[in-house]
């Protein structure tokens, strides 16, 4: 597209309805980015409040003479927006931010820092987020190797794209199938056939946006049916939306995929990518495989890490437990027991992926100070932590402490167990009590129970004791990344 004189470097496509608590808020962080090259199409999308009356004095005291306020006299749907109103706009700008008049930038430099992106080449950029409520968003890298209708949805909030590529985009893919324009899933709708054109992209792994969950006007909050962050609605029109033929790759990359592919996402599961680059037979080289994946698909993991404690897991540690959690399902209901360390991996892991993790405390210090590190991480979205108290537990000739596990209740059942008993105050027999213990509540279709004792020894007795009682579990030594003790049941 020719550049025209007036052309900004970013245009921020804002749609609000009925937001006039928030309005303010999101306009004061959008004039606080240090990108002063943007002009704000704002659109009161037919509200009945004072959402309008309010934003349209803020833009002309904060963005004068760098916006266009429109206001529609009939709900569009941010789809129709979208379709009416922005893409007539594309010659306007570089590039094309979504920012809603209900939510807000919390990082000053990010419109800085996507321009600088796209212009190394780029055509779509997007962030992390956290919700109003200390959530963590779930968004994360695309794999340029594969389509991203088949990586599940990483590309929320903070999303961003070269202006043109809406050029090319027909009106039915703003439309569900049977023809109505979406009025929910809305973001999944415009995101999709953008992406489908190019593989230029880059996700930026901070939280530079934050959304408020919290919004009674919300589709998730209106729908009891809602399943996290997204309505029955939401989950309807995002499978139309997935459902529709890719647009023609026209932008493919721009040279040689990098040494380390990042995870592929197909729903909420990650699937088990790895660049063929990597030299076999090398430790360095596998942490470092580990390590690039993972953070490119769970950028929390580096929050993790900082609260983590004493010896943390490594890149291929985590990778094991990320197999072991999501290996049978795309929803794992999983308990930890033991050092924080594993818990924050853990949290790190299920963040954004519909999972559940609870965690068996035995004293209330156990619990503030997993709390406390939960906390600091922003992980303490899809966290239950029990405290409970502990109970002397016999196996064969084996008794010692451990959580009393009748807070759980025989009928809650676990795909993954992990008990971490290194650098805690258990006692070393302690380790050899955890299949016992736990059986009751081990998932009868599948699970996998991952054991750090204080030593290899103890890992190697558990495993023969085990096994000796034990009909149909699989044992292996050093399968957690070179480490600890897995447990595997069913298939």
């Amino acid at each position: 597209m020719t550049k025209i004189a007036n052309e900004a470097k970013a245009l921020i496509f804002m749609t609000a309805r009925d937001c006039e608590m928030y309005v303010r808020q999101s306009l004061a962080s959008l004039s606080r980015q240090t990108l002063d090259d943007l002009h704000v199409l704002f659109i009161d999308d037919c509200s009945k409040d004072d959402t309008g009356i309010i934003a349209a004095a803020l833009l002309g005291d904060l963005f004068p003479g760098r916006h266009t306020f429109i206001r529609n006299d009939v709900q569009f749907g941010k789809s129709r927006n979208a379709w009416e109103h922005l893409r007539p706009r594309t010659g306007m700008a570089e590039f094309i931010a979504v920012l809603d008049g209900d939510d807000q930038l919390i990082m000053p430099t990010i419109l800085e820092r996507m321009s600088r992106s796209y212009a190394s080449g780029q055509d779509v950029v997007w962030t992390n987020f956290i919700t109003d409520g200390g959530g963590l968003g779930g968004n994360g890298a695309l794999d340029p190797n594969l389509s991203p209708r088949r990586q599940g949805w990483k590309t929320s909030h903070f999303f961003s794209f070269r202006a043109s590529l809406l050029d090319n985009v027909p009106a039915g893919y703003f439309q569900d199938n049977n023809g109505h324009w979406f009025m929910a899933a809305c973001d999944i709708a415009l995101a999709l056939p953008i992406l489908d054109q190019t593989r230029r992209y880059e996700f930026i792994p901070v939280n530079a946006h934050c959304y408020t969950a919290s919004n009674p006007y919300s589709h998730h909050n209106l729908d009891p049916q809602s399943r996290g962050l997204n309505s029955t609605s939401q989950q309807r029109s995002a499978q139309d939306a997935f459902s529709k033929p890719p647009l023609p790759l026209t932008r493919p990359a721009q040279s040689t995929a990098p040494r380390v592919a990042a995870p592929a996402f197909t729903g909420n599961r990650p699937s088990d990518v790895v660049s063929a680059a990597v030299t076999v037979g090398s430790a360095d080289a596998w942490q470092a495989t580990a390590s690039e994946i993972l953070v490119a698909g769970y950028p929390t993991l580096l929050d993790a890490q900082c609260a983590a404690g004493r010896d943390p897991f490594t890149p291929i540690q985590v990778w094991a437990l990320r197999r072991a959690a999501f290996g049978r399902t795309d929803r794992p209901n999983i308990l930890h027991i033991g050092a924080p360390r594993s818990a924050l991996a853990l949290a790190s892991l299920i963040s954004g992926q519909d999972a559940g993790l609870n965690c068996l405390c035995i004293t209330p210090e156990q619990v503030g100070d997993l709390e406390a590190r939960f906390i600091t991480g922003g992980l303490m979205e899809g966290i239950s932590i029990i405290e409970t108290e502990t109970a002397n537990v016999s196996f064969e000739d084996v008794s010692a402490i451990f959580p009393d596990t009748r807070q759980i209740g025989e009928e809650v059942k676990f795909d993954l167990v992990v008990v971490d008993l290194q650098n805690t105050s258990y006692p070393a027999e302690s380790a050899l009590l955890a299949l016992p213990a736990l059986a009751s509540n081990l998932a009868p279709t599948g699970f996998s129970l991952c054991l750090f004792a204080q030593d290899r020894a103890t890992e190697a007795l558990a495993a023969q004791r085990w096994a000796s009682v034990s009909a149909g579990l699989k044992f292996s030594l050093d399968a957690i990344g070179g480490s600890g003790l897995m447990v595997v049941g069913g298939r």
